[in-house]
């Protein structure tokens, strides 16, 4: 990701080829060396070529030039990943990457995995703003990459999604 970290500051000063809230898609190949025993990609390299989407996304919409100059980061704070279809050694693959939606906390990045236009996998990535150890909310990162915080769509999915982490919390402190 080193790489991907110096062509973003590189190209900082390059206009958006997409809109704020556009979607962005790349694509990649499925080489041998990130199979596993099924002749399958990896799961492990499902993160990393979803890591590299992220960050496209975010050159392509432009939000990195100004988070950069902020010296506010954006980390992922947890996902939630669908395997539909398994992607098979050569196999080329899209991957289509979107800001879904956010609440003052956390914003949701939706990225959807594409072979021959049939859907393959859905991932949903909550994202944190931090700004030198400390966290950045929401309002402030809208503002930052000029987008309306109030104009935030709500998602059902995201709701459920809160509620599963709240159980998940519960179960967790129950049994300690």
């Amino acid at each position: 990701m080193l790489s991907q970290i110096i062509k973003s500051i590189v190209k900082r000063n390059e206009p958006a080829t997409i809109a704020p809230l556009g979607t962005s898609s790349h694509t990649y190949r499925v080489w041998p060396h990130q199979i596993d025993y099924n002749l399958h990609l990896n799961n492990a390299k499902y993160l990393n070529v979803l890591e590299h989407a992220r960050w496209v996304l975010f050159r392509e919409n432009g939000w990195f030039k100004y988070l950069f100059a902020k010296r506010l980061n954006v980390v992922v704070a947890s996902f939630e990943i669908t395997f539909i279809r398994e992607l098979n050694v050569f196999t080329q693959f899209e991957v289509r990457s979107r800001v879904l939606s956010w609440d003052e906390k956390y914003m949701y990045v939706e990225q959807r995995i594409l072979v021959k236009g049939k859907l393959s996998g859905h991932i949903i990535v909550k994202i944190a703003g931090v700004r030198k150890g400390k966290r950045a909310l929401t309002p402030e990162i809208c503002e930052i990459v000029g987008v309306d915080y109030n104009q935030a769509q709500p998602q059902a999915a995201l709701d459920n999604w809160a509620a599963m982490t709240q159980a998940k919390r519960q179960l967790g402190e129950e049994s300690i």
